[in-house]
């Protein structure tokens, strides 16, 4: 039997600053604050020679067992001097910038679960729900975590011991940060402070699984009679068929409430991967809580930038012209005096490019990155001058506005707060035209454990923990509600948000909204389905009708007034819905929704809203997603492509997903540098939905290397391509 490897992603963009700002004492002011790493076992003799020669500098924190040195404040040139000791492996001013992430799990509402009490009393933390957690494994030793770790399974070594990866280049952290957002209950608290952890290691060394580690983790955490389960984990492929979607569904069909984050492919169309596009689980994309960011003004545009790991402060009232200067060689570090450096990622350090322009005078740098998506850089060293990065989007219109002559910037201070994370992936999903995400949570600036310490992380990756963590808090306080009512409480009561204050974001964005936990608890009433899909329809002669039959259920005690609304009107979308009516306690019922649509008054597009569902006490909203005219998603999806061992050097294997059927795809390979076509190695015509694997016996094929595959395809009208780098030297089809 052969079995197919896939790298699995974690969904995680970038980490932020992990250690603790200190704040300059009050009579301290004109003192800066520094941390300092101190060779091992030299501690003790550094504080020494520190305190004999310097007197003057003032040890703030001593540290030994996550970071070995000590903190100290003391003048810019007596701070610079110890640095220049031998027993100084690394140096860095203290950043001030705050992640503010203590607000995520309150802003959400979670600080409301102690007003109320489960069936035996208890107030309700999450105690006595089992949540399991597929991911790169769990510290299960971290202060904050060892009283709710309960055990779990490791799926890459096939040992009881889920722990972290510890190889010092390999290390992993992801999965004890989720935890901690779930259930951290220490310096920390975690949504569900008291909800039992079980840790499924499913993401080896460098957080890289595959599918067969995922599915066997998800195996275990049903046999282990989980009754939640967390991935914060996906790939790229945009289909509902995929094995671990598949998995999922059957995951909740046996009780389990799944939930996985959308991935960080966006802001495209498409973007979300699987699993999350299991049309059971719970899909989470990621929005911003309240947080202030640094920001860069060229004439009326303003772009939020990320502080380097190591930077000075940006201060918000920094003025003076910006420049473009490639990669910042020294070379090209000419005319920088007093002004702003835009530099691009790559061939140089960020330390050295840093370096080079403050060596010729520059008074910030800021670096976009080479490829597309958000980074941060880290610099060592006494640098003075700040240092940023940006996306590659954000860089290349900064280098658009330095050409048009703009060349003005200032810095200033920007508040984010229910912001669509640009990076969440979109939906919908192919085949299925199912809304995902079916909602958002914060994803931005999280600050949570990792193994020794704390860190600020940002991704869907961080969004998934705090729907987790609701579903535990929903699970104690209703523990005999389906799968399908947890779902709708949590999904029916987001908050919808908006782009401006005035434009909603689309329900493919952000689903039903932002996470609401306060009113996820008081909420009494649930829908079945959380959405509905109206598919995709064409250009027809006579508006097209579709029915849709919605269970409405009554989870309280007490009888109940029903009103339906539809309050997001869209043109050539007519909905007929029923007139008020009453459901009797603890008693559901099935109501009639109907939709006309005339096809001849929409363009070519998507069209969404929501039907509004209300008691006097409460307010459900339902979102309806519309596609009119042919779907434009990618044909390919899911590449890969590398050699079968033990058959022979001439021996490859590829593997792709087609989410609809093609009339036909070839696969060209391209020199990567020069894009010289090597050779077509394999073409196929009708080729039905799903994943395709075929074996290829390519015997002249070049020597190792990364090369360049581009897929082309056509499907009914239209003719596009794919392109996927790949290192044939590395990857490996098992036999």
């Amino acid at each position: 039997m052969k079995k197919y490897y896939f790298k699995i992603i974690i969904c995680l963009v970038f980490f932020l600053v992990p250690m603790k700002n200190y704040a300059v004492l009050a009579n301290d002011q004109q003192k800066k604050v520094a941390l300092f790493s101190i060779k091992d076992g030299m501690l003790t003799q550094a504080l020494k020679y520190m305190g004999k020669y310097y007197p003057d500098i003032k040890v703030r924190q001593k540290f030994t067992e996550t970071y070995y040195g000590f903190s100290v404040s003391g003048s810019l040139e007596e701070l610079s001097q110890i640095a220049k000791m031998p027993l100084v492996n690394d140096f860095h001013f203290v950043t001030t910038y705050k992640a503010h992430v203590e607000e995520s799990i309150p802003f959400i509402g979670a600080d409301e679960a102690e007003n109320y009490k489960d069936q035996r009393g208890r107030i309700i933390t999450g105690e006595g729900i089992k949540v399991g957690i597929i991911d790169t494994g769990v510290d299960y030793r971290h202060p904050d975590l060892k009283s709710n770790y309960s055990g779990g399974y490791d799926t890459i070594d096939q040992d009881k011991d889920p722990m972290e990866t510890r190889l010092e280049e390999r290390s992993t952290f992801h999965g004890t940060h989720v935890a901690g957002v779930i259930a951290a209950n220490g310096k920390r608290k975690g949504v569900a402070p008291k909800a039992q952890i079980y840790a499924y290691r499913a993401l080896g060394p460098g957080g890289v699984g595959t599918s067969e580690t995922v599915l066997a983790a998800i195996e275990r955490a049903v046999k282990d009679k989980v009754d939640i389960i967390n991935l914060s984990l996906g790939n790229e492929v945009n289909g509902p068929d995929w094995p671990t979607s598949i998995a999922l569904n059957k995951a909740v069909e046996k009780g389990v409430l799944a939930i996985t984050a959308a991935g960080n492919s966006g802001p495209g169309l498409w973007t979300v991967g699987s699993p999350a596009t299991a049309a059971k689980a719970l899909s989470v994309g990621a929005s911003y809580p309240p947080l202030y960011f640094p920001s860069i003004h060229i004439k009326e545009k303003e772009q939020i930038i990320t502080p380097m790991i190591g930077s000075s402060k940006w201060a918000r009232d920094l003025e003076g012209k910006i420049v473009f200067k490639k990669y910042g060689d020294k070379s090209e570090m000419k005319r920088v005096r007093n002004k702003f450096v835009l530099l691009e990622r790559g061939k140089l350090t960020f330390t050295d490019k840093v370096k080079n322009a403050e060596a010729a005078g520059a008074k910030a740098v800021i670096v976009f990155n080479n490829v597309d998506g958000d980074f941060v850089g880290q610099i060592k060293g006494n640098i003075k001058i700040p240092a940023a990065t940006v996306s590659r989007k954000v860089g290349l219109a900064i280098q658009k506005e330095i050409e048009k002559g703009k060349t003005i910037a200032t810095t200033g201070q920007e508040k984010k707060v229910d912001v669509l994370a640009d990076f969440s992936s979109r939906g919908p999903v192919t085949g299925t035209w199912q809304m995902k995400p079916d909602l958002v949570a914060p994803g931005v600036q999280i600050k949570s454990t990792i193994p020794g310490g704390y860190l600020s992380l940002q991704g869907t990756s961080m969004a998934s923990p705090h729907v987790a963590g609701a579903a535990a808090l929903l699970k104690q306080l209703h523990p005999n509600w389906s799968m399908d009512d947890l779902k709708s409480v949590l999904v029916n009561t987001a908050t919808p948000l908006y782009k401006n204050n005035k434009t909603i974001y689309h329900s493919y964005e952000q689903g039903a909204g932002r996470l609401d936990i306060d009113k996820a608890l008081e909420t009494e009433t649930t829908l079945y389905p959380t959405s509905l899909s109206l598919g995709v329809t064409k250009k027809e002669s006579a508006p097209i009708e579709k029915d849709f039959t919605v269970r409405v259920s009554n989870k309280s005690n007490k009888e109940k007034q029903v009103m339906t609304i539809n309050k997001q009107q869209v043109n050539g979308i007519k909905w007929v819905l029923p007139k008020p009516f009453t459901i009797p306690a603890n008693t559901s019922k099935s109501i009639k929704l109907h939709a006309t649509v005339d096809t001849k008054v929409l363009k070519d597009g998507f069209y969404d809203g929501a039907i509004t569902i209300s008691t006097p006490d409460e307010t459900l909203r339902m979102p309806y997603l519309l596609l009119q005219g042919e779907p434009n998603f990618p044909t390919v999806m899911g590449f890969h492509f590398g050699r079968v061992k033990g058959k022979g050097k001439g021996s490859y294997k590829y593997e792709l997903y087609l989410p609809s059927k093609v009339e036909e795809f070839k696969i060209a390979v391209f020199e990567a540098e020069t894009f010289r076509l090597i050779d077509v190695i394999d073409q196929q015509k009708n080729s039905e939905r799903g994943i395709i694997k075929k074996e290829l016996v390519l015997k002249n094929f070049p020597k190792s290397g990364i090369y360049k595959f581009v897929i082309f395809y056509k499907r009914k009208q239209y003719e596009s391509a794919t392109e996927s780098y790949v290192n044939v030297s590395k990857i490996y089809v098992e036999d």
